[in-house]
């Protein structure tokens, strides 16, 4: 019976999904389309292997039919759950496939925003964030960031909309759904009382974790069932020093999960933000600043070694937004220099994304780096070329959807048992590969 209630609410999700796609334009939907066609293809083509975060979550989510209360576990957390339970229940297949819709309420709600705030290409937003390594990843997949940062979306275009009611929705979800949801919803609710001064939303954006909480102490009896219960009691600590603001794990994430371009475009319309041209987009920066300094004071596990790049999924939203108003100023303001610098940026990124990974698989043939180099340097080199054909915007973008259709299956979903997660320092481990333990439930 419990099956049944579960896919409704992922079916509510598609709902939302596709009342949101109805409100975009051509090029946007096409943007949707694009992304529907590679995520599917990567969720049927990756490798079913019982590795990683992914398949822990996958097997939590298998327990819920049978213990109702898996729905609060604190590590998977109702708002990843109550999303991906029901078709969960249906084989590992069927739960990374509908980890599609959350992707697509994120990039749509993304394009939404770009437009109400004023983005002339409301549509690249979306493909800014559809590029990013871990987003792509996480929407093949069954982790808690993608609905975290679908929510976020949702929170942007409320605030783009002028409609607190909806940022409130945007900040509840997002505090069910990840352990730091409860310090993101505080930071929300404090801006809705500085914008809209009205306490109604900011106390509604509350709601939902206070509920979680209520459940969860009938549910065990005890009203400390938070700490009690928590698989982090011990492994997360705090770091305290000046220093960790310089070497903070963020800039790290940034290198692994970005396109090079892609952290230019996104540092540019930061500043743009922050110093004015951009100001509509200044209420992006707060929540990349808390997730700046949760990389930056917390310890993760007992030596770091959870830190992981896929935090920024988190803020993928808003670092595509930031990145969208970077791209228009720079062609705007040099359009002779600005496109050819990008498309070969862009191109050496691409190729040394796909160098990595196709490397780690195996891949080391002769005068293969000097191929894949050269021959994306020179596709950006006929790109430019043909501008009058074809806009710098537009070769830009499938300068970064190359990477994601060219990657071995599974790779950007940390899927494959032939890859390591990159060491702490963000170099590639390319020790040998323990075989991965065989699963014990069918892919579906």
């Amino acid at each position: 019976m419990i099956v049944p209630l579960l896919l409704a609410v992922w079916l509510a999700a598609l709902a939302l999904a596709l009342a949101l796609a109805r409100q975009l334009r051509p090029a946007e939907r096409a943007v949707l389309a694009l992304a529907t066609a590679l995520l599917a293809a990567a969720a049927i083509l990756s490798p079913f292997a019982a590795i990683h975060d992914a398949w822990a979550h996958y097997m939590h989510l298998r327990d819920v039919p049978k213990d109702p209360r898996a729905i609060l576990f604190p590590w998977d957390r109702p708002g990843f759950v109550l999303l991906q339970a029901g078709p969960a229940a249906f084989g590992y297949r069927a739960a990374r496939l509908a980890a599609i819709v959350p992707a697509l309420v994120a990039l749509a709600a993304t394009m939404l925003a770009a437009r109400r705030l004023g983005l002339v290409r409301p549509w690249a937003a979306g493909l800014l964030v559809l590029a990013q390594y871990d987003f792509f990843g996480q929407g093949a997949s069954t982790m808690t960031e993608l609905p975290f940062a679908a929510a976020l979306a949702v929170a942007a275009l409320g605030w783009a909309e002028d409609r607190p009611w909806l940022v409130a929705a945007g900040l509840g979800w997002m505090g069910i759904t990840r352990p730091e949801g409860p310090a993101f919803v505080a930071a929300g609710a404090a801006a809705i009382l500085w914008r809209w001064r009205d306490v109604r939303p900011a106390a509604a954006a509350f709601a939902p974790f206070a509920l979680y909480w209520l459940v969860g102490a009938l549910a065990y009896d005890d009203v400390r069932w938070m700490v009690t219960e928590s698989p982090y009691r011990g492994l997360v600590g705090v770091r305290v020093g000046w220093g960790e603001l310089v070497h903070s794990y963020f800039f790290t994430a940034l290198k692994l999960s970005q396109p090079p371009v892609l952290v230019v475009l996104e540092a540019l319309g930061a500043a743009l933000a922050l110093l004015g041209p951009a100001r509509a987009l200044r209420f992006l920066l707060p929540p990349i600043a808390l997730l700046f300094l949760l990389l930056s004071f917390l310890r993760i596990g007992l030596t770091d070694a959870w830190r992981e790049s896929r935090y920024l999924v988190e803020i993928a939203p808003a670092l595509g937004l930031l990145a969208a108003a970077g791209l228009e100023a720079a062609l705007a303001r040099l359009p002779r220099l600005a496109p050819p610098l990008l498309l070969a940026y862009a191109a050496w990124g691409a190729a040394g994304i796909l160098e990595w990974y196709w490397v780690l698989v195996g891949v080391r043939a002769p005068g293969f780096e000097r191929a894949l180099f050269g021959g994306l340097l020179a596709l950006a080199a006929a790109l430019w070329l043909a501008r009058r054909l074809l806009a710098p915007t537009l070769a830009l973008g499938v300068l970064l959807v190359i990477p994601l259709a060219a990657l071995p299956p599974g790779a950007l979903s940390r899927h494959r048992p032939d890859i390591r997660p990159s060491l702490p320092d963000g170099s590639p481990d390319l020790r040998p590969v323990t075989p991965a333990r065989p699963p014990t439930v069918g892919p579906g």
